[in-house]
């Protein structure tokens, strides 16, 4: 006798969520918290992975999408991503607007 009933897993995201996409499409190149590359010419300074250019940490953004470590540059506020990813948000968004 089964005491409980059998449920979809929660985290099963729907097909069509904008979110689901991004993180199929876009790879992982870090885990979240992992460090940035440092600077072997510096004690303080840490590379962005998008421009290669040297940034004090404090500077620096880890993308929720991709785990790339991005500069104020490489940086977009408005969605709290790279600009990588930035770019392919965009792309869906564009897609999304334009489908029959």
């Amino acid at each position: 006798m089964k005491l409980w009933k059998s449920r979809t897993p929660r985290n099963k995201a729907a097909p069509n969520d904008l979110v689901a996409r991004l993180n199929r499409d876009i790879p992982r190149v870090r885990n979240p918290g992992d460090p940035p590359d440092k600077d072997p010419g510096s004690f303080s300074r840490f590379f962005c992975d998008l421009c290669n250019m040297p940034h004090g940490f404090s500077e620096l953004r880890q993308c929720v999408v991709c785990g790339r470590w991005a500069c104020p540059t490489c940086w977009t506020e408005e969605y709290y991503l790279c600009n990588s990813c930035n770019g392919m948000l965009r792309l869906h968004t564009i897609r999304d607007r334009h489908k029959p």
